[in-house]
């Protein structure tokens, strides 16, 4: 009977600093046998990495990079009626036919956007109207 050898892959080498609740750091280490928040050789750019992860992680930058600019005073309106809304400051049929009316607002853009798109498509390809082949 022949006996498998059971082969164990190993993982990542793991900071051998220590955190300040007592319990040894979890992240992965660098060449330094620290992870990139315990390793002082690595601060600055620890602190870029926190700094540009707290702006690209904050609600507006989100908001900015899904919403087109035409669209974001109307989200600000809308953000501001839920509020006094919320606050017994303004009635929710008027925000609910505000809400109707933004959502028709976005299909006009939604739908501009794609025309726009489409016709630069077809720009980049020319077909010769005569030779082309139709199915039908």
């Amino acid at each position: 009977m022949k006996r498998l050898r059971t082969v164990v892959a190993a993982g990542p080498t793991l900071c051998s600093a220590t955190r300040s609740d007592g319990q040894p750091c979890q992240a992965v280490a660098t060449r330094s046998g620290l992870c990139m928040a315990h390793d002082p050789a690595l601060a600055d750019k620890a602190q870029e990495a926190r700094r540009a992860g707290g702006y690209n992680s904050a609600r507006a930058a989100r908001l900015g990079k899904l919403v087109p600019p035409r669209l974001m005073s109307v989200y600000d309106r809308l953000e501001e009626a839920l509020g006094q809304v919320h606050e017994g400051q303004l009635e929710p049929r008027i925000a609910q036919a505000m809400a109707a009316l933004a959502g028709a607002m976005v299909r006009v853009l939604t739908s501009g956007e794609l025309e726009e798109r489409v016709r630069r498509l077809e720009e980049r390809q020319p077909q010769a109207r005569g030779n082309s082949r139709r199915w039908r």
